[in-house]
């Protein structure tokens, strides 16, 4: 009898493998289609040679945001994260409507890397590094003297650091995320108020309204939450548990995003911005840069996705973003 199970073992063990190498097959398929409700939803597809005409007229004529900017307004500036993808962006953008480059200032973890950020009057703006982690450090960043001339100046805060872990899930790992995305969030919101500042801008994230894709597919057409509309519904909802959002990057942000709303008053008006797509615009962002200069120096751990052709949402221009960090500049 036990030599009979043992000889049905290796039959039943390579049915099991062979199962599940065809579940993975089905399931690879699935993802590599785009449903048909997509489809209409989307704008059309760009050819070569469009793509290759627009990347000819971009070279003789960039484009320019100026227009987009709202006027200069009398004010001082701090942004967290100055140095970053859409911090550093604001400093420029601040910079080009003739801000002066004493009434800013950047508090960031990192030095300038940017090429655009490492030479005009960018170098000339007052970088403070400093840890978002630690209360004091962010107290200390504040607390440092500005100017004569913008030291009078009413002040906006402009919160866009932040730490991205995409595909991190388990609460085992959140305290990195929380730490950074939540309580930095917290301590550089009670440093601003402590400091006089009436105007709180943050970059949220619309990935906070993303549901976890279910992988178990065995007769449908495509996997649970395969596709989603992103939408702010969740925002006027109770708090969802930490499971029901994709990853601890948007649990922390939507903690966050609660925290600086539910601040807001007459004196402190406090407000988020929540990016619905992937937010390029530079040679070193994870959305398009990284991928363009892997097709010239690939690397084992980065190279083309091949999953880009079917991305049907559209892509945010980093220079846009911060166009609408400064329209909520105004106080009126």
């Amino acid at each position: 009898m036990a030599a009979e199970i043992l000889g049905w073992f290796p039959l039943c063990f390579f049915l099991i493998i062979g199962l599940f190498v065809a579940y993975l097959a089905r399931l690879n398929s699935l993802l590599k289609h785009v449903p048909e409700k997509v489809q209409v939803l989307c704008q059309l597809r760009w050819t070569a040679e469009e793509l290759k005409k627009t990347y000819t007229e971009l070279e003789n004529r960039s484009l320019d945001y100026k227009a987009h900017v709202p006027p200069r307004l009398e004010r001082r500036y701090v942004v967290t994260g100055g140095n970053g993808l859409v911090g550093g962006f604001i400093v420029l953008q601040l910079l080009a409507r003739g801000t002066p480059p004493e009434h800013i200032r950047i508090i960031d973890i990192r030095k300038p890397e940017r090429r655009d950020m490492t030479t005009g009057l960018a170098t000339q703006v007052d970088y403070v590094p400093t840890d978002i982690r630690s209360a004091a450090a962010i107290d200390a960043a504040f607390d440092k003297p500005w100017p004569p001339s913008a030291a009078h100046l009413p002040l906006t805060v402009f919160h866009t650091a932040a730490v991205i872990l995409a595909s991190d899930r388990s609460k085992h790992v959140y305290d990195f995320p929380k730490s950074v995305n939540v309580d930095g969030t917290k301590h550089i919101m009670e440093a601003a108020r402590r400091a006089g500042a009436d105007i709180f801008s943050a970059t949220s994230s619309a990935s906070i309204s993303i549901r976890r894709v279910g992988p178990f597919v065995l007769f449908a057409n495509e996997p649970k939450n395969f596709w989603q509309v992103l939408d702010e519904r969740d925002f006027f909802q109770p708090l969802r548990p930490h499971e029901d959002f994709f990853g601890n990057y948007p649990a922390s942000k939507a903690v966050a995003e609660r925290l600086v709303c539910s601040a807001n008053c007459a004196s402190f008006r406090t407000g988020c911005i929540r990016p619905a797509n992937g937010v390029y615009g530079n040679a070193t962002d994870n959305t398009v840069g990284g991928p363009l200069s892997s097709t010239v120096f690939p690397t084992v751990l980065f190279t083309e996705p091949t999953w880009h052709s079917r991305i049907f949402n559209m892509k945010l221009s980093s220079p846009l973003l911060p166009v609408f960090h400064l329209k909520r500049d105004d106080p009126s």
